[in-house]
């Protein structure tokens, strides 16, 4: 048994080392645009109205970033709770704060000077903290400084909080923000350093959508400008020109204390740019493969995505699919949410009901929509494609007829006709030409359980019907338009199958050519999924 009296035993407290920690605290993998959003977190969480971001390059090359709120403001206090490592949990658990330590580590994962300067409604006094990370490293010790604003300091805190509360919290030392770039003030950083805070613009607009849109309910309005340039709302659903989404659900789970929360996943099928009545927002819409997938919400704000977290790949027919994933803090601990509020783990049994029973309708959904947009805006140069083919195969037709046909009866699609194993019965498509000259082979928009091809009837010649909304005829005939040669090649291929199936089917073998055609059109679909998607260029001569 442990002697309790002896002094060798019992607990020993171990402080961490400062500097190591505050050091290695600096990778935690955040980006640019990340460690800004959770600054502005706070900002929101204060309940400001309205956020100034300021982030400039001196002539040097050196960068400093400041953003500041109109928001609750802090008392000397409160200021040092905020700035303490794993500070305390907000009273309001519905922040966008979580664990007590994005304002600190990620404004130093690109900064080695983190200031915080803010004021509340109940005192005069302004307040000034600092880490300084040399001070930390020179020291040993985790010491927190505090100076006297500045006046430009206040100045910058006054013009968006007015002799009211507020807070600026500044970066400075900023070492990790385009350290790469040997000239500290070359033209080719500053051309970096304006990417940088336009796509930062892009972010915003994005990850705050709900709170910048003021026709969102759903949250307070606030304004967030970059630069004095005020931010306005990207909504990825496009709801003011689609407004309906073609699935809603709202799903229940049980916690782990038995209490119950709830989250709602929408997927939303865009227009196509050409079916958007006002062009202008086809364009804002931006529309591709880098826009589709699942945007996850939190407390209505963006914590990721797009993307299919790992389900699917992102493929062009899908580029109309968003789906909205929105939740509360209730549902933190389910999800596993990181430190950077950028990540979101689903526990295998809601991953499989997001792919397996959400998904599928709205993804055949979009890629039916898209298909048929491709073959629209290609069927101008595709309308005489298989020309060559029907001419070709016309002129031998008569010596390589298989079956008689006796009967057609046009109401049932049924034909009786006459093999060489003896007379049978089929259900087949009875078609009439679309074009001069097409007799036997015909494009159509699509074939059910989506074929590739059928056997057909076309003004009574025996023809196939190519489905041009399978994904073998999009990357493989469309591109090859041109070359007349490969088309009646693979022409030629399906009309032969066509008419060896008609001449030896009866009712043992009528099953297994079905089979047949659902699997071959099943592997080519598998077989092309990785090969580009054609362009109206792909038909061009």
């Amino acid at each position: 048994m442990t002697n309790h009296s002896d002094p060798n035993y019992g607990p020993i407290e171990v402080l961490p080392d400062p500097e190591r920690v505050i050091e290695g605290l600096r990778d935690t993998g955040y980006q640019f645009n990340t460690a800004v959003a959770d600054i502005l977190d706070n900002s929101v969480a204060a309940g400001a109205t309205n956020i100034d971001v300021v982030i400039q390059m001196d002539m040097a090359g050196a960068i400093f970033l400041g953003v500041i709120d109109n928001g609750c403001g802090m008392d000397k206090n409160d200021l040092i709770n905020a700035m303490r490592y794993g500070s305390k949990k907000r009273v309001d658990q519905a922040s966008l704060g979580k664990f007590g330590l994005g304002l600190k580590t990620a404004s130093t994962a690109f900064c080695r000077r983190l200031s915080v300067i803010s004021r509340n409604s109940t005192t005069a006094a302004t307040h000034k903290a600092i880490w300084d990370l040399d001070h930390v490293a020179k020291t040993g010790k985790w010491q927190l400084l505090f100076e006297s604003p500045t006046k430009d300091e206040l100045d910058l805190l006054n013009k968006t909080a007015p002799n009211n509360s507020g807070t600026l919290i500044l970066w400075e030392k900023t070492d990790r923000l385009l350290a790469d770039y040997a000239s500290a003030s070359g033209r080719h950083k500053r051309n970096a350093f304006e990417r940088y805070i336009n796509s930062l613009k892009q972010h915003i607009s994005t990850v705050y959508q709900r709170f910048l849109d003021p026709n969102d309910t759903r949250e307070r309005t606030l304004t967030i400008s970059v630069n004095g340039a005020s931010i306005s709302a990207w909504d990825p659903f496009c709801v003011v020109e689609n407004p309906t989404p073609v699935l809603d659900k709202i799903q229940e789970i049980e916690l782990s204390d038995n209490s119950k929360a709830s989250f709602t996943v929408r997927a939303y099928v865009l227009p196509r740019k050409e079916e958007f009545n006002d062009q202008s927002l086809a364009a804002k819409a931006a529309i591709s493969n880098d826009t589709q997938g699942i945007y996850i919400y939190r407390e209505n704000r963006l914590i990721h995505g797009p993307d299919w977290l790992g389900m699917f790949k992102k493929e062009p027919h899908f580029s109309l699919l968003r789906v909205e994933f929105s939740f509360d803090h209730k549902l933190d601990e389910a999800f596993h949410i990181d430190i950077k509020k950028s990540q979101i783990i689903l526990n295998e049994s809601l991953y499989e009901w997001l792919r397996e029973k959400f998904l599928p309708a709205p993804r055949r959904e979009a890629e039916l929509r898209y298909r048929r947009g491709a073959a629209a805006a290609l069927s101008g140069a595709a309308a005489l494609s298989h020309a060559m083919s029907n001419n070709a195969i016309h002129a031998k037709a008569e010596d390589l007829k298989s079956v008689k046909v006796e009967k057609i009866d046009k109401s049932s699609g049924e034909v009786t006709i006459t093999n060489k194993h003896g007379k049978a019965k089929l259900k087949l498509v009875i078609s009439e030409p679309k074009n001069p000259g097409e007799l036997h082979v015909q494009d159509v928009d699509d074939i059910a359980n989506g074929l590739l091809w059928e056997p057909a009837l076309i003004n009574s010649n025996q023809g196939v019907r190519i489905n041009k909304g399978h994904p073998y005829y999009q990357k493989v005939y469309l591109p090859n338009k041109n070359s007349g040669v490969t088309i009646q090649g693979l022409d030629s291929l399906l009309w032969a199958l066509c008419v060896a199936e008609m001449g030896t089917i009866n009712d043992q073998t009528r099953k297994h050519f079905d089979e047949l055609r659902f699997e071959v059109s099943r592997i080519l679909r598998s077989l092309v999924d990785d090969m580009p998607e054609p362009t109206v260029d792909d038909t061009n001569p």
